[in-house]
């Protein structure tokens, strides 16, 4: 069966961001096709423009530093072991989650069908179109036309655009396309169609859902702008419109607002950021449980401006911000499967840096909130993370690259202190060779693309362990290497070694 393209997708999302206007007149649908003909174009071209040539940004040599100096002993802080629990423990409890939030009870023949069109999957061959030109060519012809359109800016989403399917004869050549009646019938009782109005020049696409209309998704559109609106208070409406009551369905509670958004602030200069508008709140538990409960999963998250990024492709100059805001997951545990109770508390991420081409890169800023961030298991902390716990949780760094020796320079300020903490008992999993419990410095770091060390030019870097004996301090004037060995146990693990940089 063929799945939707991706211009269908694009559509049912640009229907679907942005607020709709009170009180603003719904424009023809005329008027409709030229605003997408010309403002989707305009956006999608300049974004692409902003980022041609990768000049704006910073090269990938200017990370190499980062990633030799201090991508080893994060690894090793964090379980460069797949078989050791933490990463493996969550990704478990998330994937147990997808289950109890999914749907359940008589709906699922034919509407499950039908919802299942409109999301291709992995190994689905149909890939996102950026090609402005080709999208808005497609929703033109297959969504806002004068056939699809009711009336008052509303628009039908026929069928015939998810239920067709490819045919084949008895020797399995394809023969042709057929609409399926039975994933039309499903596809009827989402009685999805989207609303176009005009707000301050901006066309707002809601898409809607069931008998009350609801509206989760926004897309909105203007001369220079293109954003998407989920709204999980009118999510929350919509699934209980569609989903029936009765036995064995799962309760869940939605609150919050999240926008992404694209926005082009010149010629060749865009900026794209996701912000949460209204804190989110996600409670799922099973039928007849408290949402409160210890067996509920919860999810929350503080308004925030979760990140924006500026390019500049004539300047060629970017700047990235991260702002998220406090952030706690609660993740229930099933004893049947011995799968414990997982709780995450985050006071927030922060970081701005600053990139001109040729010139330094440029960090600020960086932290993880003003308390230590946790995971516990069962109710007992497994991991603790502390960032610059005595020096105002946060630090500054200049990437600087030397394009006569090819080396690029690292400076940290105050310092970099990152303080881990790991209690495998608590984890359930067996303790690697070490565990990284301090990576720590106080000056500056020199490296190259064709160096297999690190220098450190100022200060001390220190890689504190648990055993201690397998860490090691540097000092101005030394270099540090490391190499993958294998203990008597067949345990794979990083050995650090600090010598002359002769």
């Amino acid at each position: 069966m063929n799945r939707p393209s991706s211009s269908l997708l694009l559509g049912i999302s640009i229907a679907s961001l942005g607020l709709v206007g009170c009180g603003s007149d719904a424009p023809p649908p005329s008027e409709v096709r030229a605003r997408i003909a010309t403002d989707l174009v305009h956006v999608l071209g300049e974004a692409e423009a902003a980022t041609a040539g990768g000049d704006a940004l910073p090269s990938q040599a200017a990370f190499t530093l980062v990633d030799r100096a201090l991508g080893g002993p994060l690894a090793s802080a964090f379980g460069n072991d797949a078989s050791s629990g933490t990463a493996f423990l969550v990704q478990s409890q998330l994937t147990r989650l997808a289950g109890a939030i999914a749907p359940r009870g008589d709906l699922r023949a034919s509407r499950e069908r039908a919802v299942g069109e409109l999301a291709a999957d992995e190994t689905d061959e149909t890939t996102i179109d950026f090609d402005g030109e080709a999208a808005a060519q497609w929703l033109n012809d297959n969504l806002f036309t004068d056939a699809n359109h009711a009336g008052d800016g509303i628009y039908r989403v026929p069928g015939a655009l998810v239920c067709t399917e490819t045919t084949y004869d008895d020797a399995g050549n394809e023969i042709g396309e057929a609409v399926d009646p039975e994933c039309v019938q499903g596809f009827a009782q989402l009685q999805l169609r989207i609303r176009v109005s005009e707000d301050d020049d901006t066309l707002r696409f809601a898409v809607q859902l069931g008998p009350d209309h609801d509206e989760p998704l926004v897309v909105g559109l203007g001369a220079n702008s293109l954003s998407l609106t989920v709204d999980l208070d009118e999510t929350e409406d919509a699934i209980r419109a569609l989903i029936p009551a009765g036995e064995g369905t799962p309760s869940f509670r939605l609150s919050g607002e999240v926008t992404a958004s694209l926005e082009i602030l010149g010629t060749a200069s865009a900026r794209a950021s996701l912000a949460i508008d209204r804190a989110i709140s996600i409670k799922v538990a099973e039928d007849g449980s408290s949402l409160d409960g210890a067996s509920a999963f919860r999810f929350a998250s503080a308004k925030a401006t979760v990140f924006a990024i500026t390019v500049d492709g004539n300047a060629k100059t970017s700047a990235l911000e991260v702002g998220l805001g406090e952030t706690s997951a609660h993740v229930p545990g099933d004893v049947d499967f011995g799968e414990p109770t997982v709780d995450l508390d985050l006071s927030g991420v922060t970081a701005v840096a600053t990139h001109t081409a040729g010139q330094p890169l440029q960090l600020t800023h960086v932290g993880l909130g003003s308390r230590t961030t946790t995971l516990s298991v069962d109710g007992a902390r497994a991991i603790s993370i502390d960032l610059n716990p005595d020096d105002g949780r946060a630090f500054g760094a200049t990437l600087t690259e030397n394009p006569t020796t090819g080396s690029t320079m690292l400076t940290v300020s105050p310092k970099l202190d990152l303080r881990i903490g790991t209690d495998h008992v608590v984890l359930g999993d067996e303790a690697p060779v070490y565990d990284v419990t301090q990576v720590f410095l106080d000056g500056s770091l020199r490296s190259s693309l064709a160096q297999d060390h690190v220098e450190v030019v100022s200060g001390t870097l220190r890689l504190a362990t648990n055993p201690a004996s397998y860490g090691f301090t540097a000092i101005a004037g030394q270099c540090v290497s490391s190499q993958e060995v294998v203990d008597a146990s067949d345990r794979y693990y990083t050995q650090w070694s600090v010598g002359s940089c002769l």
